[in-house]
């Protein structure tokens, strides 16, 4: 059995809208014995809105243990940690990590901080979180992703750009759970999941990730114009369909 790890957004689909010939070259994957995981920057929707999503779009069953969100490796990570940790981030983001750990609503009384997308930033309430990361707390954030595409022509701000503040006010790297960062590979890793493709639109974040993983790395031009260099891909296609039919015979 072969193994191929897909993006999302920007992959299978843009916002709710599938991509053409998607489903059908999705399909004679299945048909041909290969192993999907699904794989996304996403950290504001659960495993089961995803796999739901995917499910309808796709007419097809998603097993929810092959959908890998920064959330899932954040859930990893924290297991067997005792941390004090403050979430700056929406509602969901909140109640999830205080449904897997011990969180705090004073900054002050943390020692591990963790970012997610705010729809209005406060430069206020960024500040003082630089100042606490640049005074010795550790902090992490669940993305990098400076946008995200909700369709061929429009996009969002991204988690990466509350992170990319605070690098340049705090004068520190943080760590990611996203897939540009060490620890989404190494959940991969650590759980012995061998990929033999990981295909995706970003240079930044899906062929990092499959350089890392050692695995074939595949750029499709189905959604943003890349601000890395496109030679860090194995390989370049049109999009999903294209590329599977080069390798279904």
């Amino acid at each position: 059995m072969k193994t191929l790890a897909t993006d999302l957004d920007g992959t299978l689909y843009l916002d709710d809208l599938l991509i053409k010939g998607v489903e059908s070259a999705y399909k004679s994957l299945i048909l041909d014995n290969y192993k999907i995981y699904h794989t996304t920057n996403n950290s504001s929707q659960s495993t089961d809105v995803l796999a739901k999503k995917l499910s309808n779009l796709l007419n097809a069953d998603i097993d929810l243990s092959s959908i890998i969100t920064p959330l899932v490796v954040l859930k990893e990570y924290l297991s067997n940690k005792k941390l004090s940790i403050f979430v700056y981030g929406s509602k969901d983001v909140k109640d999830f990590v205080s449904s897997i750990s011990n969180t705090v609503t004073n900054i002050e009384d943390s020692n591990f901080i963790i970012m997610g997308r705010v729809d209005s930033p406060s430069e206020s309430e960024l500040d003082l979180i630089a100042e606490s990361i640049k005074s010795g707390k550790e902090g992490a954030t669940l993305n990098k992703d400076l946008t995200y595409p909700i369709s061929e022509s429009e996009f969002k701000p991204g988690n990466g750009q509350i992170a990319k503040y605070i690098e340049s006010k705090s004068q520190k790297e943080l760590q990611s759970f996203g897939k540009e960062g060490e620890l989404y590979s190494q959940y991969f890793l650590n759980k012995n999941i061998d990929v033999d493709y990981v295909i995706g639109d970003r240079v930044d974040t899906d062929i990092m990730f499959g350089n890392k993983l050692g695995a074939t790395s595949i750029l499709v031009e189905s959604s943003i114009d890349n601000f890395m260099s496109e030679d860090f891909a194995d390989r370049k296609f049109k999009d999903f369909p294209t590329f599977v039919s080069s390798i279904i015979n």
